[in-house]
């Protein structure tokens, strides 16, 4: 059985394959799915990397000028343990509603 590890991510659970990383010796999440196939929240909110650009709507907490990533935005909301995070901007939010997603599963 291969390795994965499970987010529930405001409602939407993400199931993602572990892979094995020569360099570090270690299993670390592959995010390529996500990546290709964008996600939102039941409650229509993008989830994204904490380090994907900032939006035009951006707020940064610090008001750091040089701040640029999703991270360091007001809105966005870092999901403990991943390197993802939902964006709580009401600008960003759309009225999709999604289902479990789970990503790197073989077909049977």
């Amino acid at each position: 059985m291969d390795k994965t590890v499970r987010f529930d991510i405001e409602g939407t659970i993400i199931e993602l394959p572990m892979k094995f990383d020569e360099r570090s010796q270690k299993y670390l999440e592959d995010y390529r799915e996500v990546i290709e196939n964008p996600v939102r929240t039941p409650a229509g909110r993008p989830i994204l990397f904490t380090f994907d650009d900032a939006c035009a709507y951006a707020e940064m907490v610090d008001n750091e000028p040089t701040s640029v990533e999703c991270s360091t935005c007001r809105y966005f909301r870092h999901t403990s343990g991943s390197l993802l995070g939902v964006c709580h901007n009401e600008k960003m939010r759309s009225g999709a509603k999604i289902q479990d997603i789970k990503f790197g599963a073989e077909e049977e």
